[in-house]
């Protein structure tokens, strides 16, 4: 098993032209494997006019510098999409392309770059660091990163590389979004990637490089063989249909062992284009919104931006503004440009230019807990690696640095699986479910969400709920104790442990992000706005986790090429009442956060069209996770990949 990297890379020593990249290395006691388990999910009403206003003519002279520039396109965030539509917008000389990035280009930092370095990152300089607001039905708050550097959260995440289910693609289309087919998705998504596989096979010819390990270690073949056993086959990751075990691709270059990342993979090979700007540093505090006339849309004409020194300006945009700013922070650009509920708007003191209340709302993300057994003593396990006993330190340094191989050169999370829950497939489990739903109709809807979308929503789950070749259940497998149920979070128990993480794939939660202050000079940071994702807020969230949880159990007692190499153990959830408190007491949110920009009719609750227009306003658009309407399977990166490559060709087929 693939272990997960509890070290500090030093930053003064690195070569990237080298194949096995040597670095200098500290180990602080206090990185444990709880850092980078807790982290290994790293991932309608009409719209009108209620202030006619001109942007231009509202903004401080005084205090902004007016450029003379202009651009055909302006990009608004260089994070996953936006530098992936940065390099396919300007393969046409003929348009002007400008992306404007919050963060800094770290794309030679050796912690962006080293794959066993990944959980230094969030918490770091590279990332925005949000909190929510605290969880009721988690009694606390859950820390949300975001990448804040070029590449954005390609640059700091977890490498896993896993497409979603063809059902949940489809299930966007099926919202009423013409042309988000699975067919068109998937094309779109193999134009993304090249996988090496084992034994030398490479496949594809995209920019991003991932990696395919075969599985090697006594815990990756006992995790496959024990799923097997019990009826759950290998799946292939890219075939739509995940229902078994995996060993998940990963954006790494096998050629470097360094990460594969939109910033070397997508910006790094057109860098010289003439028609591509790139500023980093540089933060854009709102769109500059014009409307011609009372009755009729916005028209973008612009964007305002704070540079590193703090001089406000602005850049005049001929074609589109795109906004790819992520799921937090595009709906706060929207709101903080007039875009949003009016009632926020208004009482923010902020111009109200499109009244859309969904803006902001639909906030989800995977909820996950997990579970921990013994292993033998006789067999091996990475307690000791992450116990950071000098040995085991020893031995991955020497991995590493001579042969490229070991804990440094691999997220440690590609050991995984996507299943489904056997307890709703029968006659009576789907009665079961349906009485479920039945009596939490309308329990937790957010007040904005349209009974239209609840519905789709709702039968959506229940579609892959009941269907015994759709999984609901996304899990991670790890050779080492993980703190899910412990004193502390930097616990670390003696002895050898196993420990699977068990995230519920399909939430039926929905929250929101919302600006609380117009002050522009919060753009710059985390502050200004609130997060809320409502964790197990719809009951039914609840009792499929602990479904999931009482199934996660009995298959490991009943995989028995598994369970060999465990220690007996008594099952502790059988009853489902226990299991839910387990669920209430241990849960924590993932960082697959979508949603909040949502792609789908205006009536039904859309901030953006399916060319990804933003209602009221068509020359402009948002592209990354937030025009996501239902949550994929697992870690979303090779979603957004997609779908920015999808994105791209029509926004070529639109504006060329």
């Amino acid at each position: 098993m693939r272990t997960l990297p509890p070290t500090y890379l030093g930053k003064d020593q690195h070569n990237s032209s080298n194949s096995h990249p040597k670095h200098i290395l500290a180990f602080p006691p206090h990185l444990l494997l709880s850092l980078a388990l807790l982290r290994l999910f790293y991932s309608q009403t009409l719209l009108f006019p209620l202030v006619s206003c001109d942007y231009f003519h509202l903004l401080p002279r005084n205090l902004i510098q007016m450029s003379s520039d202009s651009y055909d396109v302006v990009i608004v965030g260089g994070g996953t999409a936006g530098l992936v539509l940065a390099n396919r917008l300007s393969e046409d000389p003929n348009l002007k392309i400008m992306v404007l990035e919050s963060g800094e280009d770290r794309s030679g930092d050796p912690n962006t770059l080293t794959p066993g370095a990944w959980p230094l990152l969030p918490n770091s300089p590279a990332d925005w660091t949000f909190r929510t607001v605290p969880q009721t039905n988690l009694q606390r708050q859950i820390t949300v990163p975001q990448g804040k550097a070029l590449g954005g959260s390609s640059a700091i995440n977890s490498f896993l590389f896993t497409p979603t289910s063809k059902a949940t693609v489809e299930g966007w289309r099926n919202l009423g979004n013409e042309g988000w087919e699975y067919a068109a998705y998937e094309k779109a998504l193999k134009k993304s990637f090249t996988i090496h596989k084992p034994l030398g096979a490479v496949e594809g010819t995209g920019p991003l490089q991932l990696t395919l390990a075969a599985p090697e270690s006594l815990w990756e073949k006992a995790w496959i063989d024990g799923l097997e056993s019990v009826g759950f086959s290998r799946t292939d990751p890219f075939s739509g249909h995940p229902g078994g075990p995996i060993i998940a691709p990963e954006t790494i270059d096998p050629k470097t062992k360094q990460r594969s990342y939109a910033v070397n993979a997508y910006l790094d090979p057109v860098r010289s284009r003439p028609n591509l700007e790139i500023r980093t540093e540089t933060t854009v505090t709102r769109v500059l919104l014009e409307r011609p006339s009372p009755a009729g849309d916005a028209v973008a004409k612009g964007v305002q931006f704070v540079s590193k020194g703090g001089v406000s300006q602005t850049i005049e945009v001929r074609k589109e503004v795109i906004i790819s700013a992520g799921t937090i922070n595009s709906p706060r650009l929207l709101e903080l440009s007039g875009i949003g509920g009016a009632d926020l708007l208004q009482r923010l003191g902020i111009n109200v230019v499109v009244d859309n209340p969904h803006v902001g709302e639909n906030l989800q993300n995977h909820v996950y807990t997990g579970l921990v057994f013994e292993a033998r003593d006789d067999v091996e396990t990475t307690d000791a690696f992450f116990r950071q006993e000098p040995g085991a330190v020893a031995a991955a340094m020497q991995d590493y640095s001579t042969k490229g191989t070991g804990p440094l050169s691999t997220s440690n999370m590609i050991t995984m699986a996507q299943l489904p829950l056997p307890e709703f497939h029968s006659e009576d489990g789907r009665l079961e479910l349906d009485q479920l739903l039945g009596a939490l109709t309308g329990a937790s809807r957010s007040p904005p969400t349209t009974p239209a979308f609840a519905a789709a929503h709702e039968s959506f789950i229940r579609s892959i709920l009941t269907d015994p070749s759709e999984a609901v259940t996304n899990y991670v497998f790890g050779s080492a104790f993980a703190p899910f149920d412990s004193p502390s979070p930097t616990y670390r128990a003696p002895g050898k442990h196993v420990s699977v993480a068990i995230e519920l794939s399909h939430p039926l939660s929905r929250g929101s992000v919302h600006v609380t202050s117009a002050a522009p000079e919060n753009t710059r940071t985390n502050e200004g706005l609130t997060i809320d994702p409502r964790y197990l807020s719809h009951p039914l969230d609840l009792e499929v986790l602990a479904r999931q949880v009482r199934f996660t159990e009995d298959v490991i007692s009943r995989a028995e090429p598994l369970t060999r190499y465990l220690k007996p153990y008594t099952k502790r959830f059988t009853d489902l009442e226990v299991t839910k408190d387990y669920v209430r007491r241990t849960a924590d949110g993932a960082h697959h956060y979508t949603g909040t920009c949502s792609m789908m009719p205006r009536d039904m609750g859309g901030v953006v069209d399916s060319r990804l227009r933003v209602y009221g306003c068509p020359n402009l658009r948002v592209c990354d996770a937030s025009i996501v309407p239902l949550e994929p399977t697992a870690n979303p990166q090779a979603v957004i990949y997609g779908v920015a490559e999808l994105a791209a060709s029509l926004i070529k087929e639109d504006i060329l």
